[in-house]
């Protein structure tokens, strides 16, 4: 909240807009960068944004295209002190509702401008028109629609999603530069954009303003079809005297059919979009997977959605396959994926990463627990033993011997169960509270295991003094293992020490028969990786233990 005394005129501005408007911000620009100060409460829950985030400048909450994209209608706020008028998606995640942004600079009465007070109108529902009136498309509601249809069939053709943002360059004969009305070279644009669309399996629609999106079957080379769009619709046309010239930003997201939901693809194709943007001319980004996961883990957003994930059901439990080398008996580990509905499909070690550095992590890692005891409870034989990763701070926890023996108490499976996977840098550096604490969770029955082994110069010292029952060898020794490497003579010297010691041990990262019959012959106790089966739900937990035996079998 904002307390200081200069800014209580301003406030009850505000509080009227928050009756009218509901989503309202205050924004205060210094040194050229614009200042989170205000954020009304719809527009928190609205743009996934808390009290943590006053005081934050928009490069700070938002990656540089996203920022930027803001930045300029604050820009055009400050240099024509007018109000700024931005007719755009209600949010960043693309939901299906447009609204009108409005940016108004709060000029004091020294001819200053600090403050901007921002909110945003709700101009209409797209569910309730079916034709946009500019071009006379489908509306961008039906658009959606069918996109989801699309993505349901089984046996179509895998998609892409194009999302085009239209940059116009006017010029008259003195070449001279004015505003054009929009509506006038929206509708012929799309006229050419209809042209170059593949007549079966594609969709057109305007999303708002000059913003288009397309999708079409992938049958098609997607990317020379998006530079034959650049092409016609960079063909100059006559409106009133005038040169008319148009530049596109283009977004490209792909589509495996059932992979992605419509609205996952269109979050996608709008975040390449905006990337595409801040380079000058016809520019075009295929969503990056990779870029993004350095976006999310750099942002407080991830954590503020996080906080939201186990109350809307966005968790999913997935079982990896552990084959026991000797018989050929399958075990598993839990594996926690994320399927949010703002962000999509987000990477482990981005989330893990973020929930690590909040106290969410405990409340996430006793979710993963109960769910486990429940699929154990549920499984006939397949799910009979699962390991479990736990973050230092639930290790920490006093509550931890409690909440586990409550697990395993309320579903009714024994604590020999479930094996308990602490990541081998994260140990304390408390070595006597550590063995006290591994110590009492092995009398209560659970196993426990050192996961990432060998990547500290503590290793072997952790093996000597821990009282563990496993070992998990990291995969960056089994990815470059070759016979007589140092990786090869690396492991052979774990394994020989845990067998003398009796722990067992597991070799993470097994992707090729090459690796695996090198494990074998060296006497591994157990084999983890792609060569046996990816991570998986639970309901084909049956089907990727066959595959992981019959792989197994094929070792012999």
């Amino acid at each position: 909240m904002v307390n200081n005394k200069e800014l209580v005129p301003i406030m009850n501005i505000i509080k009227s807009f928050e009756l009218m408007y509901g989503v309202v911000f205050l924004m205060e620009v210094i040194d050229d960068h614009y200042v989170y100060r205000y954020i009304s409460p719809e527009a928190k829950e609205l743009a996934s944004l808390d009290e943590s985030f006053l005081g934050k400048q928009l490069n700070e909450v938002y990656p540089d295209y996203i920022s930027d994209h803001l930045s300029s209608f604050y820009n055009e706020a400050k240099e024509t002190r007018k109000p700024v008028v931005v007719e755009d998606k209600l949010n960043m995640e693309l939901t299906d509702e447009v609204a009108r942004l409005v940016i108004m600079p709060l000029i004091q009465a020294d001819d200053e401008l600090t403050y901007f007070i921002s909110y945003t109108e709700r101009t209409r529902s797209p569910k309730e028109a079916t034709v946009d009136l500019v071009t006379g498309l489908p509306s961008y509601h039906l658009f959606v629609s069918k996109l989801k249809e699309k993505l349901q069939i089984a046996d179509s053709n895998p998609i892409a999603l194009c999302y085009l943002k239209l940059r116009q360059i006017k010029r008259n004969e003195e070449g001279r530069t004015k505003e054009i009305d929009q509506a006038v070279f929206i509708a012929e644009l799309t006229k050419r954009i209809l042209n170059i669309l593949p007549e079966k399996e594609s969709e057109l629609a305007r999303v708002v303003g000059d913003e288009l999106v397309c999708f079409f079957s992938t049958k098609h080379d997607a990317v020379a079809l998006v530079k034959e769009l650049q092409q016609v619709i960079s063909i100059p046309f006559s409106v009133d005297g005038m040169k008319l010239v148009m530049e596109t930003a283009v977004g490209v997201s792909f589509q495996e059919v059932g992979t992605k939901s419509e609205l996952s693809l269109l979050n996608e194709a709008y975040h390449a979009m905006l990337q595409a943007k801040q380079e000058k001319g016809n520019s075009v980004k295929v969503f990056d997977m990779n870029r993004q996961t350095e976006v999310m883990r750099s942002k407080p957003h991830l954590v503020h959605e996080l906080k939201k994930a186990i109350v809307n059901k966005e968790f999913v439990v997935y079982f990896q396959p552990i084959v026991n080398a000797a018989t050929g008996g399958i075990h598993y580990e839990a594996l926690l994926r994320w399927f949010s509905s703002k962000l999509g499909p987000v990477p482990p070690d981005a989330f893990i990463m973020a929930a690590e550095e909040s106290d969410f992590i405990q409340e996430i890692d006793l979710w993963v627990i109960e769910k486990v005891c429940e699929h154990v409870a549920n499984s006939h034989e397949e799910l009979r033993y699962v390991s479990i990763n736990l973050s230092i701070k639930t290790f920490q926890s006093t509550e931890l011997e409690k909440k586990l023996l409550a697990a395993c108490s309320k579903h009714g499976i024994d604590p020999s169960f479930i094996e308990l996977e602490l990541t081998e840098h994260t140990l304390l550096e408390d070595e006597q509270l550590l063995i006290e604490k591994l110590g009492c969770l092995r009398k209560l029955g659970f196993k426990v295991a050192i996961d990432d082994f060998g990547m500290r110069h503590a290793s072997f010292n952790y093996l000597r003094v821990l009282p563990v029952d496993k070992i998990k060898i990291d995969k960056a020794f089994v990815q470059n293992l070759k016979r007589n490497s140092k990786e090869h003579h690396i492991i052979t010297s774990i394994l020989t020490l845990a067998k003398k010691i009796g722990v067992r041990v597991t070799a993470e990262g097994v992707e090729t028969v090459e690796q695996a019959k090198m494990l074998v012959d060296a006497s591994c106790d157990e084999l983890q990786g792609y060569l046996f089966g990816k991570p998986a739900p639970n309901e084909i937990v049956h089907k990727a233990s066959k595959q992981a035996r019959e792989q197994w079998s094929s070792l012999l």
